[in-house]
């Protein structure tokens, strides 16, 4: 087996585990570990995943605008249903933040789509999200993907964009 399909199985593994497991995030110690194997494991795949959107942009793998709709819009359910986050979503329209959603997702990835939304920190600084929830939501984005059909590559790449965004999302 080749180190790039051994890397690619242990980066699947720990975020999977990372993901699997955020429903204990409330314990920070746990939280922190968590966030700090994401972030090493999307460093130390960087290269794989720069050589995969080299090859094909992740738009065109996540299969283009309608698809990636119909992800954001699983996600927003999810959300909606989650305990943790569900709170966050009252008196808001599910269908218009699947769209800005999906606009954000599309323009970040590779599409065409112009996103014309609020910055991600103007949109969510009245959320004030902490680690835990941010780990949370990244939960729900796993099982939408999943839920869509989406394979491991994407949904790591996608995990990876997460991280690299997090920052602007979380305040806590």
């Amino acid at each position: 087996m080749n180190k790039q399909i051994i890397t690619q199985a242990a980066m699947a593994c720990v975020l999977m585990l990372v993901f699997a497991t955020a429903s204990s995030a409330g314990n920070s110690k746990a939280t922190n570990e968590q966030i700090s194997a994401l972030a090493s494991m999307c460093s130390e795949t960087a290269s794989l995943r720069a050589d995969r959107q080299a090859a094909d942009s992740l738009y065109n793998r996540l299969g283009g605008y309608d698809k990636i709709l119909e992800f954001t819009t699983e996600v927003v359910r999810r959300h909606n249903i989650n305990d943790s986050i569900k709170h966050m979503f009252t008196n808001v329209d599910p269908k218009l933040v699947a769209k800005h959603v999906a606009d954000f997702v599309a323009a970040g990835t590779g599409g065409t789509t112009q996103y014309t939304g609020r910055t991600l920190p103007a949109s969510h600084a009245h959320l004030d999200l902490s680690d835990a929830d941010f780990l949370s939501a990244g939960g729900d984005i796993v099982n939408a993907m999943k839920t869509v059909g989406y394979g491991q590559n994407e949904i790591d790449e996608m995990l990876c964009i997460l991280m690299s965004l997090k920052d602007q999302v979380v305040f806590k």
